[in-house]
């Protein structure tokens, strides 16, 4: 027996559709291409699931790629130094008359105390925000070598159909139930192997080998 809106294949005996509630059909009808309709209801599925497993994840926070870390730390730091650098300067301008503006001097006093002090804290913090590049360099380097030797161990040993027969999965079950199934084994398997990886990394490294084995979920 078959729903001819989903497609899935149930035993005899069974007369509607678990997932869908539509009564079941000896044939399905000639298959046509999705609609947009469809396209948008399977990918919103799947987004359902992808934020629901990170929610479940132990209340771990997502993991950031240290690329992102060191980009927006480079940023950060350019930023930040150029803005302290050139107010600096222009204090420096102003108070040397080079830049002349009609202050009284006490207003002249404070603009260069709170002014200059602000700017100088913009340059101590884009300074040491530098300093810090080197070490997160060093840290996207070893996450690069994580994930390779991760992602080469891991696609020598399983592929969509061996980590489906592993776990038994029938036609029939419910997308969400095959991904979360999928998913936890992807992860296991990790920290099997690789019982140094911090979990978040793990449930980012299994996100991103579910999408290679299963891109058409």
């Amino acid at each position: 027996m078959w729903c001819p809106q989903c497609r899935s294949e149930y035993r005899d005996g069974i007369t509607v559709c678990n997932d869908c509630g539509v009564p079941l059909v000896k044939t399905l009808p000639v298959e046509i291409d999705p609609s947009p309709a469809q396209h948008q209801a399977r990918a919103l599925d799947r987004a359902d699931s992808l934020e629901h497993m990170r929610a479940l994840s132990d209340g771990n926070k997502a993991y950031v790629e240290m690329q992102a870390k060191y980009e927006d730390m480079k940023s950060t730091a350019y930023s930040f130094i150029l803005v302290g650098a050139a107010g600096l300067i222009l204090m420096a301008l102003i108070f040397a008359g080079m830049i002349p503006l009609q202050f009284a001097a006490y207003m002249k006093s404070i603009m260069g105390v709170v002014m200059g002090g602000m700017f100088f804290l913009f340059l101590v913090i884009g300074i040491r925000s530098y300093m810090q590049l080197g070490g997160l360099k060093q840290k996207v380097l070893k996450e690069t070598e994580d994930t390779e030797a991760a992602k080469n161990w891991f696609f020598d040993q399983f592929s969509a159909k061996s980590v489906d027969v592993s776990l038994d999965i029938q036609k029939q079950e419910p997308l969400q139930q095959k991904f979360f199934r999928r998913s936890h084994f992807i992860k296991q398997q990790l920290q099997g192997q690789f019982p140094d990886f911090a979990e978040p990394f793990v449930d980012y490294l299994a996100e991103q080998f579910y999408e290679e084995l299963f891109p058409q979920d």
